[in-house]
């Protein structure tokens, strides 16, 4: 155990910064990804039940804040708002923009 945990040790200490700052936005976008497959999914819960729903703003938005891969989950997983033509072109060029900065981060640092 004492070994594994060493090697845990010295494998963060040789980690770059750029290894570091990939590996944050890669947290970032999977929480933000998650928390955007769950607003839709409760707005699609809501919609059913004739109750408050989400803004369309901000489920539009939430997609650009990181949460691309969720909006596009949330859409065809969830089959929500895929009636409305701009939800899905909003994540796919969310989607696309996102992985496009991931792999410029990636080769540039």
């Amino acid at each position: 155990m004492e070994i594994q945990f060493a090697s845990l040790i010295l494998s963060l200490n040789s980690l770059t910064n750029k290894d570091i700052i990939l590996i944050v936005l890669t947290i970032v976008e999977l929480v933000m990804s998650l928390i955007t497959a769950i607003v839709y999914k409760h707005d699609k819960v809501m919609a059913k039940k004739g109750l408050w729903r989400t803004k369309e703003k901000t489920l539009l938005i939430l997609p650009w804040l990181m949460g691309g891969l969720g909006g596009f989950i949330g859409i065809y997983a969830v089959r929500h708002k895929t009636q409305h033509w701009y939800f899905p072109l909003n994540n796919v060029l969310a989607l696309i923009v996102q992985a496009s900065i991931f792999i410029s981060l990636a080769i540039l640092l």
